[in-house]
């Protein structure tokens, strides 16, 4: 086979991948579709839900009635979104995840410490790791010739003197 074969053979073969790929998608679409849009609502419900316990909490109600208050407000928005069909319990599980991240973002107990860690004094030289440097025998030569080598140094009247 030529390369022309080959270039042919490997875009027909792409083609059918293709093609199997759009046949999947296809006859999956509707239920792709529906999870995104199931998806899409709940992200709506729990932004409504934080806007609106956020919005009832300065208000001079009971709890029970701040709940009631922020139903109106959440369903207030489902339907100018259009959103249809949402479950009560899932607006009222929406409300409790509101309530419960506002009550952790506000919360003033300090009760959770970062952890510090631990140090001991008075560690034995024995325990202690010590940097080991390791040279080979090319890097030690190297050393050898460098010091024996012409240095130029400048001295007190900045005059560069040759030693050697």
């Amino acid at each position: 086979m030529t390369i022309k074969d080959w270039i042919y053979l490997g875009i027909t073969v792409a083609s059918y991948i293709i093609a199997i790929i759009a046949g999947i998608y296809a006859k999956n679409k509707a239920k792709i579709n529906k999870a995104t849009a199931v998806g899409k609502t709940l992200d709506v419900v729990g932004q409504l839900a934080t806007y609106a316990v956020h919005e009832t909490e300065s208000l001079d109600l009971e709890n029970e009635q701040k709940r009631q208050a922020a139903v109106q407000i959440i369903n207030q928005g489902l339907s100018w979104f259009g959103i249809k069909d949402v479950t009560p319990n899932t607006v009222n599980g929406a409300i409790e995840k509101a309530v419960n991240a506002m009550h952790l973002a506000n919360s003033d107990d300090q009760s959770v410490e970062p952890i510090q860690p631990e140090i001991t004094p008075n560690v034995p030289a024995k325990n202690l790791v010590q940097p080991t440097v390791t040279t080979d025998k090319s890097e030690q030569q190297s050393l050898t010739n460098s010091a024996n080598t012409t240095v130029a140094e400048q001295n007190i009247t900045n005059e560069v003197v040759k030693n050697g």
